[in-house]
């Protein structure tokens, strides 16, 4: 019994044998930076704390552009008020002292009335109260709201960084507070955690999983079967970003252009080297979504850069060919803008199957034909080239373009010369495989489109019509001008996506 009574001060002493730049005041538990009369003249000081049974958190995040004190409680168990005015007595600063805390019950009581304490001391005390754990929803958390989990740190750091530069009270409160209200934690536990001293124990079955355990053995919203670490990754993230959950989704996410901070924290029963595997797969799940949104934005763009050129195609056609080119493409570029909310974007190929049907099912006539046989074709190249990794690079693209090519040229005779898309689509996949560059691809992709100008037709209705005709009617080709439209449209999409 001495040993429970004892661990959380004998581990403190130990964290600061370990960091002698920290100091321990050991009856109230408080960790502070030795130096703190000389941080408390320049800065903010920053305090932190709660039960022990969480470390690192929080003494050990005491340090610069941190913390400047942390102060403990016995295991799961807030500090009294008492303690945490010694806390704050300590780091006592000119500028002011921030406390940011996790939102449980305890924490906030015993915090907040330490604050008050302080102020009525004469001290210019904030409090920022972090709470962003999405398990416990709307409806479950009530009046009481979030739970704070592991983005308190995150908290901590932003804080302790601006504190540094030397922001005011108010600017470094406000930072936390941002940053507090725009985070989503989401936790999953292998089983419940040991208390020690504590003779109940409840086990989690074998092979089975909690969702949203919280860091307590609170219960969580699921328990299941533990499925593959890809999948569960990902069920986690979807869980933290799904918009239309309207009990758990807290972040407004624009992934076409807001930017992410990832967050991984290990609870305390994954090895290091698992939990490598853990964050390759949360970082490759968010790459995974914000790619999604730079896809669609491309696919619309040039869905609408076809629609755009309609008119031109149909001029063009009817000068020298059926007239029905334009009409048809703008079949297949509202088809797919209709089908944008319902598109596969787990892999490449998928996607472009999936274009590749759509296309079939809406447009009809020879150009269904070509782009249908082509995107056939690149999805099965992208399929081999990525079976690795799942990664499409812009190699992996320009591989598959070619194979993509290759195949077309094996059911069309039309080749560059004969005033046919090919004029257009030829250049533009040997430009984008020798630069990788869409941009220079697309320039030359235009270049043979303007070329079929002064080109006799060799294949399709136009090769029907007099070779003084086609020439004198001085248009180029209507399929080569629809796929200049096309990848037009890609690379103002993707432009987009970067600025």
């Amino acid at each position: 019994m001495f040993y429970l009574s004892q661990i959380v001060v004998e581990s403190l002493k130990g964290l600061c044998y370990a960091n002698p730049g920290l100091t321990l005041l050991e009856n109230d538990k408080v960790v502070y930076q030795s130096n703190v009369d000389e941080i408390a003249r320049k800065q903010v000081t920053l305090v932190a704390g709660g039960g022990a049974g969480h470390e690192p958190a929080h003494a050990a995040f005491v340090g610069p552009s941190m913390l400047t004190a942390a102060v403990t409680g016995q295991v799961f168990a807030s500090p009294s008020a008492g303690q945490i005015l010694t806390a704050l007595r300590a780091v006592r600063s000119p500028h002011g002292t921030l406390v940011i805390i996790k939102n449980y019950t305890g924490d906030c009581l015993h915090f907040g009335l330490a604050t008050e304490r302080a102020k009525a001391e004469g001290m210019k005390v904030e409090i920022v109260i972090v709470g962003e754990d999405v398990a416990v929803g709307r409806e479950k958390g009530g009046l009481v709201g979030r739970r704070g989990l592991a983005g308190t740190i995150l908290v901590h750091k932003v804080a302790g960084a601006l504190a540094a530069k030397g922001a005011t009270l108010e600017q470094v409160r406000h930072a936390a507070q941002y940053v507090a209200s725009n985070i989503a934690t989401i936790g999953v536990g292998l089983d419940h955690c040991h208390v020690p001293g504590s003779s109940s124990f409840a086990s989690l079955a074998d092979g089975e999983i909690e969702l949203g355990m919280g860091i307590h053995n609170e219960p969580g919203y699921r328990k299941t079967s533990l499925p593959p670490l890809r999948t569960l990754v990902g069920s986690m993230l979807d869980t933290m970003l799904d918009t239309t959950d309207p009990d758990r989704f807290y972040l407004p996410l624009d992934f076409s252009k807001d930017r992410v901070a990832l967050l991984v924290n290990n609870l305390g029963g994954t090895p290091a080297l698992e939990l490598g595997v853990v964050v390759k797969e949360a970082t490759e799940h968010l790459v995974s979504l914000s790619n999604r949104e730079a896809v669609i934005k491309a696919i619309r763009t040039a869905a609408e850069h076809v629609i755009a050129a309609e008119p031109d195609i149909t001029s063009y056609d009817t000068l020298v060919g059926d007239g029905d080119c334009g009409h048809t493409l703008k079949q297949g570029a509202n088809a797919v803008l209709a089908a944008l909310p319902t598109l596969p974007f787990h892999t490449a190929s998928q996607l472009i199957l999936s274009l590749s049907d759509i296309l079939d099912a809406n447009m009809g006539g020879t150009s269904s034909a070509l782009y249908c046989i082509f995107l056939n074709a690149l999805a099965a190249g992208l399929k081999i080239s990525t079976a690795h990794d799942g990664v499409a690079t812009a190699s992996v693209w320009g591989g598959g373009l070619e194979v993509a090519l290759r195949a077309l040229e094996r059911y069309t005779p039309a080749r560059p010369g004969d005033r046919t898309v090919i004029d257009a689509l030829a250049p533009f996949v040997e430009t984008f495989v020798a630069t990788r560059s869409i941009a220079e691809a697309v320039h030359r992709a235009r270049e043979g489109a303007e070329a079929t100008r002064k080109m006799k037709a060799r294949l399709g209705r136009a090769s029907y019509v007099s070779d003084e005709s086609v020439i004198g009617a001085a248009v180029p080709d209507a399929g080569a001008w629809g796929f200049v439209a096309l990848v037009s449209g890609l690379k103002a999409g993707l432009e987009a996506r970067r600025d």
